[in-house]
Order: C-alpha cells, then sequence, then structure tokens
C-alpha cells in the first residue's frame, strides 16, 4: 500500500496545479470559502514524536522551520514536513499548542489552543478562504481562518485564537541558536523526507493561490510574492518585506519602542518591543507572501520601503 504521505502530497500537488475543482460552499465577508479536498484529507498530526536536533540527519540546513520556545523547550517544525499535515496539535510546557503552516500563503503560525475553558482539538478542512487554510476545530466544528486566528463560522464565530511569538527561518540557524532543540520527527518507512517539495514549482511561479477567487488589488508597490514579515501593534497592522528586512534591524513606528530584526541571514525576522526597564519582549508575527497579507489586512503599513 502506498505510504500515506505520499499520497497526501501527491493530493497537495494536483490542488496547487488546479487539477482539482474548486467550488464555493459559503460567503463570508463578501469573499467565498472555497473547497477542494475532502475534510481531513491533509491529516493533522495528533501525537507529535520528537528527536533531539542535533542528531536530526533528516533535516536540511536550509529549509524553513517554525520554531518555538518557552525559555525551558525549544521544538522546531519543517515547513516542509507539514506540506503534507498542515496543523500540529502539541503542547509547549504546560501550554497546548496549534502549529500552523499554510503553504500556497507561505505563512506559519503558532495559536494557543485554548478557548475559555475548552482545550480545542484542530484539523484541515479542505478548504480555503482568502486562499488561506480553513482548519475546523473537532468540539464544535467551528471554521477558522489560520492567516487571524477568528472563528468564521460555528459555535465560536467571532472569538480569535490567541497567537504566541514564533519563528519561521532555517533550520540552520534556528539549530544554531537553540542547541538543545526537539524537531518534530519527519522519518517515514520509504525515505520521504528526502523527496523534493510538492510546492516548488507553484513557489517559484506567478500564481497567487490556487482557487482563483482572490481580488484584493495591490497598490502597496510590494511585489505579490514578496516574503513579508507581517504583525500587529495594538490592533493596527504592518509589515516588513524581508528583502528589505535583510539589510539590517528596522525602528518600530512611533509610539512604539523597538526593532524589526532580520534572522537567519534574512530568511526569517522578528518584532521585539523595548520596556523601561531596557527588557524586551518579542511581538507575535508571521512570514507570509505579500499577496495572502494583504487579502487579510489591506490597511498594512509597510515599513522600511520597498523592494
Amino acid at each position: 500500500m502506498p505510504n500515506l504521505l505520499a499520497i497526501v502530497l501527491l493530493l497537495a500537488a494536483a490542488a496547487v496545479a488546479s487539477q482539482r475543482p474548486w467550488a464555493p460552499v459559503a460567503t463570508i465577508d463578501g469573499d467565498p470559502v472555497m473547497r477542494g479536498l475532502p475534510r481531513d484529507a491533509i491529516p493533522a498530526i495528533d501525537d507529535p514524536v520528537f528527536v533531539k536536533g542535533a542528531g536530526a540527519r533528516f533535516m536540511r540546513p536550509d529549509e524553513y522551520v517554525i520554531g518555538i520556545t518557552d525559555g525551558r523547550t525549544a521544538k522546531a517544525y519543517s515547513a516542509w514536513h507539514l506540506n503534507g499535515h498542515e496543523i500540529v496539535n502539541d503542547r509547549l510546557g504546560d501550554r497546548p499548542i496549534a502549529v500552523t503552516w499554510c503553504p500556497l500563503c507561505f505563512t506559519g503560525i503558532v495559536y494557543d489552543r485554548r478557548v475559555g475553558d475548552r482545550v480545542l482539538s484542530f484539523g484541515v478542512s479542505g478548504m480555503l478562504w482568502r486562499e488561506n487554510l480553513v482548519m475546523y476545530d473537532r468540539d464544535t466544528d467551528s471554521w477558522w481562518s489560520q492567516a487571524t486566528g477568528k472563528a468564521i463560522r460555528g459555535h465560536f464565530e467571532g472569538k480569535a485564537l490567541t497567537m504566541l511569538a514564533a519563528t519561521m527561518t532555517t533550520w540552520q540557524d534556528w539549530l544554531t541558536r537553540h542547541p538543545d532543540t526537539l524537531v518534530l520527527s519527519k522519518i517515514t518507512v520509504d525515505g520521504l523526507a528526502g523527496r523534493s517539495d510538492a510546492y516548488a514549482d507553484y513557489h517559484a511561479s506567478r500564481s497567487l493561490g490556487v482557487t482563483g477567487r482572490l481580488r484584493r488589488t495591490n497598490a502597496s508597490g510590494l511585489d505579490d510574492k514578496a516574503r513579508v514579515l507581517g504583525f500587529r501593534l495594538d490592533g493596527r497592522p504592518f509589515v516588513v518585506s524581508l528583502e528589505v528586512l535583510a539589510d539590517g534591524p528596522i525602528a518600530l513606528p512611533a509610539p512604539h519602542r523597538g526593532t524589526v530584526e532580520p534572522v537567519g541571514g534574512g530568511a526569517g525576522g522578528r518584532v521585539r518591543l523595548a520596556g523601561d526597564d531596557g527588557s524586551q519582549t518579542d511581538v507575535p508575527s508571521s512570514l507570509s507572501y505579500w499577496f495572502a497579507w494583504r487579502a487579510f489586512f489591506p490597511e498594512s503599513q509597510v515599513l522600511g520601503g520597498k523592494r
């Protein structure tokens, strides 16, 4: 029997190539929610297995990872591996977390899985909204936008998950900064860990998603597929091009004090607020293609120029 991950990657590649029909199933805020795959056709990981990063020979130095630490434990999740899963229901210390990845948007975000007194478990709905992953929770069947962390339909509609400060950068950079990190195992029985990225052609193309239903216009001057670091301060969205950020830190706009800093030789970035006592606090942020961030935050202020 073919390996399950191989089947998932084939489904993902077909969807990216627009070989599967995308049909509207609902309209939310004027934009259609499009279904292209059955629910759970891309299976979330519910029982993640980790190995010590120092011995993880299946990892390539230049591959992107989503990394998170609570100061005691550091964990990394390969974006390549998440192409076939998109969600990992996990824990970091005592905190239940959902590590989420939308390959079409190049967006990796970590959320706290708690809403009120409930701990939710998330799955992949097979739907896209504004070309972005729509998650569902198995407790109430509410639909959640990966880009914003908000429930867009169902019992929790209007509620928002808490976004956590995480870093998306290369494995080499993360391992250098966190030598004791754990990494999600991606060893498979047929050696899939060494295969190519099912989304490589999409990333190299001018395609913006796969459904053909993206209608946001671009008046910023940034390239639609520029990789950007997006974040929000006091509810106001900001964005920085990674190409610009690679030149060095960028000061946050007043009245905020702090910087947006490059990490991984320009492969990623982080946002740090400065306190009166000299302390620094990381602000939750995420990498994304500009077209994908703009679809949800069209009013974003572009920092540091355009390239």
